[in-house]
């Protein structure tokens, strides 16, 4: 485990720069490919750079953009594809050298999902054609790229996204408690076991980003917030003395998880960034969380005690999944530590 820190020695900043300068070291970045998990680690990088104006960092986004604009960055019927869309608005503000090709990708991933993905009878996004399931983590790569689409193209996105909010949480509610599960299957209705922490991680990432960008005077707005503040409370009951939150949130038995614990930071850090008022409670767990994954950061600078790749399953399954360094607990790391710096 990496050795413990101080609250007085936690500094988001220095934190993004060891975490960023030993990513972008290790990964050549014509290597790294624009599907769902690295895709996050280039938003989180994008977004430490707003903090930490590292000309490393944005050089290394600079060959990525390039080379997958170059290669036209694939656009399918999985969800992940479409992780792209993450890097908008902001993506066109800082390389305006890449405005063409920018523009025409973003132009194609909102194309796609408005018009080709793949939806069930209620109209739920689906997360992939060979699992044309309802999963978690679609909410993220649905809502958030449609919004962030949508300012970028100054095109409709709301309606969608909050329907696509909406109707994945009524289908995947976790029981009687605040949570979710991972996914249910479309036709057969089998689903998977336990609040599953990083898919409850998408959710309140999401929750958090379409809040900033709603008109904070409509009911829309005021319903978004309500579960997120929901969530919130929620989680706080399950916040470990580490400042984590285990891979099943309401299991004691199982482990840590960093990811799943970046994505709360963050979405917690957010919402105080966008004037959402956090009791005091919350603003306790927020402070414990960033504690927390500041001692998840090893030597090396790597982002370590996430699970890995994961499908969908019983609570055992995802219990017994190893833990190391991983795109997704990368980019969630950065963003969270980004928006913490924001906030200090």
């Amino acid at each position: 485990m990496p050795k413990k820190i101080t609250t007085d020695l936690l500094d988001p900043r220095l934190l993004i720069k060891k975490v960023s300068e030993s990513f972008i070291a290790r990964h050549r970045p014509e290597s790294q490919s624009t599907d769902w998990g690295q895709s996050l680690a280039m938003y989180g990088l994008l977004r430490g750079l707003r903090v930490d104006e590292n000309p490393n960092v944005r050089e290394y986004l600079r060959r990525w953009l390039s080379f997958h604009l170059a290669e036209r960055v694939p656009v399918n019927y999985f969800c992940g594809s479409w992780s792209f869309a993450l890097l908008y608005p902001e993506v066109l503000e800082e390389f305006e050298e890449l405005q063409i090709p920018l523009q025409d990708t973003a132009e194609r991933i909102y194309t796609f999902i408005r018009r080709n993905a793949i939806r069930n009878g209620e109209g739920i996004l689906l997360h992939n054609v060979d699992l044309p399931n309802i999963y978690i983590d679609t909410v993220y790569y649905s809502a958030v790229l449609l919004a962030k689409l949508g300012t970028a193209l100054d095109v409709p996105w709301e309606d969608e996204a909050i329907r696509q909010i909406a109707l994945h949480l009524e289908r995947l509610q976790d029981g009687d408690n605040a949570f979710f599960i991972h996914c249910e299957e479309n036709n057969g209705g089998t689903r998977s076991q336990g609040s599953w922490a990083r898919g409850n991680g998408w959710v309140m990432m999401t929750l958090a980003e379409i809040l900033a960008v709603l008109d904070k005077k409509t009911a829309r707005y005021r319903d978004v917030l309500s579960i997120f503040q929901h969530l919130t409370n929620a989680l706080l009951e399950h916040q470990t003395k580490n400042g984590l939150w285990r891979t099943i949130l309401d299991d004691r038995s199982a482990y840590e998880e960093t990811s799943a614990s970046a994505m709360f930071c963050f979405a917690l850090a957010k919402a105080q960034n966008e004037h959402i008022a956090l009791n005091r409670s919350s603003l306790s767990a927020l402070n414990k969380a960033a504690l927390g994954l500041a001692n998840a950061v090893d030597k090396k600078g790597r982002v370590v005690g996430v699970s890995e790749g994961t499908w969908p399953g019983t609570i055992e399954y995802y219990k017994s999944l190893a833990t190391g360094e991983w795109w997704w607990g990368t980019g969630a790391f950065l963003l969270a530590m980004a928006e913490l710096a924001e906030a200090r």
